[in-house]
C-alpha cells in the first residue's frame, strides 16, 4: 500500500495562497489590462469585480484558484482594489451566492483562453 506523499499540513498549504506575495509578482500577474478591466467592469457590484479580479489574477499567478479567497493575502487584495477603486473589504461578501464563484470562475477561463483538452 503506497505512503501518503502529502501531510495534511502541507496539502493545505500547496493548495491555497502563499503566506506573502513579492511586489514584482503582483505587478505582473495582478495588474488589470484594458482586456481585462472590460470583462471585469461587466459586473454590477463592487464586491464582484474585486472577486472576479481576484480569481483572474490567481489564476494567472497560482494556475488554479483556492477555494477560500477569503485568504487572499491582503496586500493582493489592495493592489486589485485600488486598481479597481472599491473597498478591499467588499471581497467578505463576494460569492454569498454559491454559484456565483463558479460563474466567474468560467468567466474567468474563458477570458484568458484557457480551453478544456481535446483529442
Amino acid at each position: 500500500m503506497p505512503g501518503q506523499r502529502f501531510s495534511d499540513a502541507e496539502r493545505r498549504r500547496l493548495g491555497g495562497f502563499p503566506a506573502q506575495v513579492s511586489h514584482e509578482d503582483l505587478v505582473t500577474y495582478y495588474t488589470l489590462t484594458r482586456s481585462d478591466r472590460a470583462k471585469v467592469n461587466q459586473y454590477p457590484d463592487d464586491a464582484g469585480r474585486l472577486g472576479f479580479a481576484l480569481q483572474l489574477g490567481t489564476l494567472r499567478y497560482l494556475g488554479f484558484c483556492p477555494d477560500d479567497l477569503g485568504a487572499a493575502p491582503a496586500e493582493m487584495v489592495r493592489f486589485l482594489a485600488e486598481q479597481l477603486k472599491v473597498p478591499p473589504e467588499g471581497l467578505s461578501v463576494y460569492g454569498r451566492r454559491a454559484q456565483t464563484r463558479t460563474d466567474h470562475f468560467l468567466a474567468v477561463q474563458d477570458h484568458l483562453g484557457y480551453r478544456k483538452a481535446r483529442r
